[in-house]
């Protein structure tokens, strides 16, 4: 009885170890969205790594993982299998980290055995010509939004209160197992707006001066989408004083009013990660958002 009383369920987000002689890795479990971050405390081994990793996905049930490295060790993950999907300028402060990704059973391989992306690169820039077009027509006026920064426990309430209204279901995903979280609602000031609220957050990651974002609401129509420029705006402040070098997100491919939004917060596209999310029982490609504080430029846009 004590045992059953000590299972229970386990946690959406888990980091799991693995540690022999030459290999040293961790795993950041995301069971909601069957995937894994993989954390690499040792240089080298590619051969070894993978193996631990694909024994540990075989047990968790996971389908993709994914590793932010600096360019050196980027080839000896693409050799084990990884694809290169995209970059995050500044993520190391002084160096970009480049997102290698792998899908069990669905990593494409090249002539020579090395990973490429199996994401749908038609599709995403389909979704980004139609954002371009949008954006355009969207005027971001201050005056018509009002701001709030809330809390963990704030933001723990307000979502209880949305799930009917089907809240972005990544906005509860964790990046790492720790990190402060700064939250930006916005509301319109109008009580009769067509707009309904949009709010973000941002979990930072202060030891490299960078920042995860993800997205509390999803737009519906224009309007919505002008209160999540607002949203973005407003995190943005507050990341400033915290010499935030960047910032990053992950949205899945869909909605053109998502990503005509992002452009006009500053956000550019570095990068499509295949079929990162789960949406119900489909799996879906995730485009990488960027935002730098500096004007410092990083690799070349994925």
């Amino acid at each position: 009885m004590a045992e059953a009383l000590k299972a229970g369920p386990r946690p959406v987000i888990e980091e799991l170890h693995f540690r022999r002689e030459s290999v040293y890795v961790s795993l950041v479990v995301n069971r909601r969205h069957r995937t894994a971050r993989v954390v690499d405390f040792l240089a080298g081994n590619f051969p070894q790594k993978q193996a631990a990793i694909e024994a540990i996905a075989a047990k968790e049930g996971l389908e993709r993982v994914y590793t932010l490295v600096e360019k050196e060790e980027s080839s000896g993950w693409q050799r084990v299998g990884y694809a290169r999907e995209g970059s995050i300028p500044g993520y190391y402060k002084r160096s970009d980290a480049y997102v290698m990704g792998h899908l069990f059973g669905g990593t494409p391989l090249d002539e020579e055995g090395r990973g490429v992306s199996a994401a749908d690169l038609a599709a995403a820039e389909r979704l980004m010509a139609a954002a371009r077009k949008l954006s355009p027509t969207m005027e971001v006026n201050p005056r018509t939004f009002k701001v709030q920064v809330s809390s963990d426990e704030e933001v723990g309430a307000t979502r209880t209160g949305t799930r009917s209204k089907k809240a972005g279901a990544w906005f509860e995903e964790r990046f790492g197992r720790s990190g402060q979280r700064i939250h930006a609602f916005v509301r319109p000031v109008r009580a009769n707006s067509r707009a309904g609220e949009q709010w973000v957050s941002a979990e930072l990651q202060e030891p490299f001066g960078n920042a995860f974002v993800q997205l509390g609401t999803l737009p519906a129509r224009v309007e919505d989408s002008v209160l999540l420029v607002g949203a973005l705006n407003a995190l943005a402040e507050q990341l400033r004083p915290r010499e935030v070098s960047c910032s990053f997100a992950v949205v899945p491919v869909g909605d053109a009013h998502v990503a005509a939004a992002m452009l006009l917060a500053g956000f550019r596209k570095t990068g499509l990660l295949a079929r990162h999310v789960l949406l119900g029982d489909r799996r879906t490609d995730g485009i990488l958002w960027t935002r730098k504080a500096t004007a410092t430029e990083g690799p070349e846009a994925a």
